[in-house]
């Protein structure tokens, strides 16, 4: 896919996500909802997902998913459920891979947050690396911050 209509992807994503989490939400409780406080929520369950990467924890992993969870993958089939997500990860598990991940934007309400970062997957035995961009939909799940959808866009350019 081409920067501009991946560009172009993101923003309507981005847009039916916000319209979607706005729809059911009166204006003076969303003004109530503390986004710097979910912001360090988030940072923390980033945190949370490079450690479970890096000691290869599949049950800190699984449980920043929800159970309905889907990662959508560039150009293949989504991976659908904790279930599968939790096997994909053990296959980077066995592949050594680790990755770091900084949020760039956050947008939502005490139900649904929307993130944009930046980040990188690499080989722990330097291998290859690449970096790009992602959007994650966090839901709120019996108290707690669980990623709900995960895309992931490779930047051409950056794997090595």
């Amino acid at each position: 896919m081409n920067v501009p209509a991946r560009s172009l992807n993101i923003s309507l994503l981005l847009s039916l996500i916000m319209s979607l989490a706005g729809c059911h939400q009166p204006m003076n409780d969303m003004a109530e909802f503390d986004l710097e406080w979910a912001k360090g929520e988030i940072a923390s369950r980033l945190r949370a997902y490079e450690d479970a990467m890096a000691n290869g924890d599949r049950v800190a992993f699984g449980n920043l998913y929800a159970e309905d969870a889907e990662i959508f993958h560039d150009g293949k089939p989504s991976t659908i459920g904790r279930e599968s997500i939790v096997r994909v990860f053990d296959g980077w598990v066995r592949d050594s891979v680790t990755g770091g991940f900084t949020t760039t934007g956050l947008w939502g309400n005490e139900d649904l947050l929307v993130e944009q970062g930046t980040g990188y997957f690499a080989h722990a035995a330097g291998k290859w690396k690449t970096t790009g961009t992602y959007l994650l939909v966090w839901k709120k799940v019996d108290g707690e911050w669980k990623i709900f959808r995960d895309t992931w866009f490779s930047d051409p350019e950056a794997e090595e």
